[in-house]
């Protein structure tokens, strides 16, 4: 991803695991992660997420996930979930919550937990080369099961009923947005 960022002076971007941040304690004011806490470990990334901020620093958690609801076709969301996943499975992940419970153990105050939805707007090839980009996609052609011309074609077949013109569809995206804030 690094390689994507525009270069700024003013920013310096750094690589390490979440869970051994290279960073002085109580540094910062706010943290946000980004549709990835299901793939940290949850208790040794919560203790850095403190250790990290100031005194009363917030912790903002969203995420931004794809699903499967394409406006006005019923049909999609059910070959998703069964053709879709049956042929490639979710990769493991933690998804447990992150509630008042887990994140008061992990000295933080639960302010908010609120949901929201988005709409993106995907022309068949751009909805093949969203759906590419899932681990579980990813994992199965690193096993060997697939190549990635053999997935590419094979959506580009399962897709293509739902998408009976050139024009962009619309699918519903969304998640939580959790605000946490460290407690004293």
């Amino acid at each position: 991803m690094l390689g994507q960022v525009g270069r700024d002076q003013r920013i310096d971007f750094l690589v390490s695991p979440a869970e051994s941040l290279p960073l002085a304690h109580e540094t910062f004011d706010l943290l946000t992660v980004s549709s990835a806490l299901h793939w940290f470990e949850r208790n040794a990334f919560l203790a850095e997420a403190r250790r990290v901020l100031r005194p009363s620093g917030w912790f903002v958690v969203y995420d931004n996930f794809f699903s499967a609801n394409l406006h006005g076709s019923p049909g999609f969301k059910p070959w998703f979930l069964s053709m879709y996943l049956e042929r490639f499975p979710t990769t493991p992940r933690d998804n447990r919550p992150l509630d008042s419970r887990s994140a008061s153990q992990a000295g933080f105050q639960l302010v908010t937990n609120e949901t929201y939805t988005n709409v993106v707007l995907f022309k068949r090839e751009q909805l093949v080369d969203y759906l590419l980009t899932h681990t579980n996609i990813i994992a199965a052609i690193e096993r060997g099961n697939w190549t990635l011309d053999e997935v590419r074609a094979y959506l580009s077949t399962e897709v293509s009923p739902y998408f009976p013109s050139q024009e962009p569809r619309a699918f519903d995206f969304g998640g939580p947005i959790i605000l946490l804030r460290k407690a004293r």
